[in-house]
């Protein structure tokens, strides 16, 4: 019984762990890009009656420095931010998107992949990815 009882409450908190991190797919994301861990995200977004792909990843690179790729196309055209960020940088940037996804909570349960997206974040864009030593953009040939 005392087995029984302690499996019970095992699978208990294991499901509201679960849950928790479900619900705030952020918090995995943050967690990701503290210790960049990899990770990959991709969801279809209607503007204005049209539909983009956006895609973001997380990896580290062979330099060990973790690469942020953000990626948005619709149909054959596509726009590619990808950005190498130091270790020393990722606290600040984690801190910044789970400060950022709080703020934004509502807006993000509606469209998932914002939670992930650094283009978003207008403390990060101003500090990283406007500047071309961390970040580079590439596009489709036309």
């Amino acid at each position: 019984m005392k087995k029984i009882l302690t499996l019970l409450i095992l699978l208990l908190l294991s499901a509201f762990i679960y849950t928790e991190v479900s619900a705030n797919g952020i918090l995995s994301f943050s967690t990701a890009v503290k210790t960049c861990e990899k990770y990959a995200k991709s969801e279809d977004i209607e503007r204005n009656g049209e539909i983009f792909n956006i895609s973001v990843v997380l990896e580290k690179n062979k330099n060990n420095k973790c690469t942020y790729k953000e990626k948005i196309s619709q149909g054959s055209d596509w726009e590619l931010l990808t950005c190498n960020f130091e270790q020393g940088q990722l606290n600040f940037i984690s801190n910044s998107m789970l400060k950022f996804s709080q703020t934004f909570a509502k807006q993000i349960a509606k469209e998932p992949i914002f939670e992930a997206k650094m283009t978003t974040n207008g403390e990060i864009f101003q500090k990283y990815l406007a500047n071309p030593k961390y970040c580079t953009i590439t596009h489709s040939k036309k």
